[in-house]
């Protein structure tokens, strides 16, 4: 980029900066949502519930149903992924 073109779009430096922000807030996101670790230390804390008695069969398998979906889900969304250029390290 030029030192003309540069003063030119400097007004749009704001809004190119939110886009960037945007964008790695959803990335983040979305990342944060297919995390397979996270999901699994969800399921124990289920299971501990349920073995304390601080939920009932009936919610038990409603959530165990939604996250082994969610499992699921995530390695899928790991394997399609794996090796793509904004996963640098292939996981």
């Amino acid at each position: 980029m030029g030192f003309f073109t540069g003063l030119v779009t400097l007004p749009l430096a704001p809004i190119r900066g939110t886009a960037w922000l945007a964008q790695q807030l959803a990335e983040e996101a979305e990342r944060q949502l297919h995390d397979e670790s996270r999901l699994r230390r969800e399921l124990m804390q289920l299971e501990l519930e349920h073995d304390d008695g601080l939920i009932d069969d009936q919610r038990y398998a409603e959530q165990l149903d939604v996250l082994v979906e969610a499992i699921s889900q995530a390695r899928a969304y790991a394997a399609a992924n794996r090796g793509s250029p904004e996963d640098p390290y292939g996981s």
